[in-house]
């Protein structure tokens, strides 16, 4: 499809204004930095405009509606006074109406409007025609719950998040640009020929590779890095979902659970907040918001981990930043971090575990008897098998479970891997062992989590040495036995079973 223009951003003028004296405006910034992007991703100049002659009340001008036909994109920068300016308005309705008469505003799996919130605003309140798409937020929330733009005047991490951001919408205007060109022209629905391949960096979502994870909806203070996941998916082929905002209640459980069936992997980013002590008559649409927000997260993490005790094929991550054990923790929080699926690691590491997570073969199921017991995988040293320490605790868990001990015949780590997956519950003796060798015992479990034929229910350390440390950024809970096992000891292991 050919156009005269490339883009046309839409914004109110109030928006371009300038907090401090002599600075650039957010609109001017974002328009230049925009245009520089897109250059640099297509290698041939760009063409984006923008009405900068007009103050509020200026009169309309016809000239820039009859230009729409031969639009290829709209950006549209949301605000409080984008909503209520009848310019912007009649902009985006316009818009709409030339779209739709040539192609369509939805063609091929992407959008010719591309939702751009500068400020804070309640997604009931967008208009009719962006409600449906996801957009990009160029603000965050502080400390308090308020929402922060992404704006140099407020310190170099928020300029570095406005880049950032400014890259995500850069490269998926990029992408759609290049969807767009090959087309025919026409003015019915463009329908894309079966032949017809536009070349990506990535693997199409239809190619073995290709998988459908639930990146679940999350916080503000979370969505640039919930975004990074989300790019780095969709580049190796993977379809995200979901990839539209989720609605309000009652259909917001539906919705969920539909997603969550066609997926084979949730992944849920959360920080722990401390309980709000406003009263509610005293909160701010801000505040309300952020609740609001934090309630969702909280709300699709249950209803994955319902949907993994549906299926043996769906597996779920729950992730917290490093950064967040300063913070004090509710106990919704607390009760997460002793799930099976809960991580607390860096960004890089958890794209780590997703991406392999994406890419391992099915597990090799061992034919293992059954008696209709749990199975526990009871992981120690050879050395320890032999000693006093561990009987009692054996000869108990084999009263009441299946025990699985590590196969010394065979001890490369493709088989101890195997045996864990096949257990329901993991339980490491840590005794007469080195250091090194938790870690890799760690390493192995932490690794063996999301490839399982069942879910793994429970995992601890039990320390029977007094004199050993174990690891200090261990998210496994530890059990201290060192001063002789007693069934007390194991509660908090067999809670995680019941």
């Amino acid at each position: 499809m050919k156009f005269e223009r490339d883009i046309f951003i839409s914004y109110t003028h109030v928006d371009n204004k300038s907090l401090a004296e002599g600075q650039d405006g957010w609109i001017s910034t974002f328009h230049r930095g925009l245009k520089i992007r897109l250059e640099q991703l297509r290698g041939t100049p760009i063409d984006i405009w923008r009405d900068i002659k007009l103050q509020g009340n200026d009169a309309l001008d016809e000239s820039i509606f009859k230009q729409f036909p031969n639009l290829a994109l709209l950006v549209s920068v949301l605000s409080p006074r984008y909503i209520q300016s009848d310019w912007c308005t009649r902009e985006l309705a316009c818009f709409l109406d030339s779209a739709e008469a040539r192609g369509g505003v939805n063609i091929c799996g992407t959008t010719r409007i591309f939702k751009v919130v500068k400020t804070f605003l309640e997604s009931e309140r967008h208009p009719k025609g962006l409600q449906d798409l996801l957009g990009y937020q160029f603000f965050d929330a502080d400390a308090a719950g308020r929402p922060r733009e992404f704006n140099k005047i407020y310190g170099p991490e928020a300029e570095r998040k406005f880049w950032a951001k400014l890259e995500d919408l850069a490269y998926d205007i990029h992408q759609t640009l290049r969807v767009l060109e090959p087309l025919p022209d026409g003015d019915a629905p463009v329908v894309l020929p079966e032949s017809f391949a536009p070349t990506v960096e990535s693997t199409p979502i239809g190619t073995p590779a290709g998988k459908v994870i639930y990146l679940a909806e999350t916080t503000p203070d979370l969505s640039a890095e919930r975004e990074k996941i989300r790019r780095e998916l969709e580049q190796a082929g993977h379809r995200v979902l979901p990839d539209q905002p989720l609605p309000t209640p009652p259909a917001f459980e539906s919705t969920v659970c539909d997603h969550l069936a066609q997926s084979a992997l949730s992944v849920h980013l959360f920080m722990p907040y401390p309980p709000n002590q406003t009263a509610v008559q005293d909160q701010t649409q801000e505040q309300i918001y952020q609740q609001l927000a934090r309630a969702r997260t909280r709300d699709q993490i249950e209803l994955a981990n319902q949907c993994g005790q549906e299926r043996h094929d769906f597996s779920r991550i729950l992730w917290m930043p490093t950064d967040a054990a300063q913070r004090e923790f509710d106990e919704f929080v607390q009760g997460l971090q002793n799930e099976p699926d809960f991580i607390s690691t860096n960004l890089e590491s958890l794209k780590d575990i997703i991406r392999d997570r994406l890419t391992q073969p099915p597990a090799p199921v061992l034919d293992l008897p059954l008696n209709g017991t749990v199975q526990v995988y009871l992981d120690c040293d050879e050395r320890d098998l032999e000693a006093p320490e561990i009987e009692p605790l054996y000869e108990w868990l084999e009263q009441n479970f299946r025990v699985v001990l590590p196969d010394y015949a065979d001890s490369s780590l493709t088989r101890s891997e195997t045996l864990i997956k096949q257990c329901e519950a993991v339980l490491i003796f840590y005794g007469q062992a080195s250091g090194l060798w938790l870690k890799r015992r760690l390493l192995a479990l932490q690794k063996t989590i999301y490839e399982r034929p069942r879910p793994l229910r429970a995992k601890a350390i039990y320390l029977a040495d007094s004199t050993k440390q174990p690891l200090s950024d261990s998210d496994v809970p530890i059990i201290k036995g060192f001063n002789g096992f007693q069934p007390e000891l194991l509660n908090a292991f067999l809670e995680q079973l019941t």
